[in-house]
């Protein structure tokens, strides 16, 4: 994902480019690329851009924010485990 990805807004008709963006799960089961459009709609609204994309690019992306989660955790505070009554 270090190559930029090109999304199109499909109110402004416009294509912009996105370095990292956001990879979800839409309710069809693909996968594809989200991120804001760099113009507002109506009423200063938040428009976004969708893009498909491949399984690979979802668990890449999956992988890149649980390093970075697990690098900004604060080593002060203890990490939550589940404990079983035995």
């Amino acid at each position: 994902m270090a190559n930029p990805v090109t999304l199109y807004c499909m109110t402004t008709k416009k294509k912009f480019d996105v370095d990292r963006p956001e990879v979800v799960v839409l309710k069809n089961g693909r996968f594809a690329y989200r991120a804001m459009c760099p113009t507002k709609g109506k009423d200063g609204r938040d428009l976004f851009a969708y893009k498909f994309c491949s399984g690979q690019a979802h668990k890449a992306y999956l992988e890149s924010v649980t390093s970075s989660d697990a690098s900004t955790k604060c080593p002060s505070q203890p990490e939550l485990t589940e404990h079983t009554e035995e």
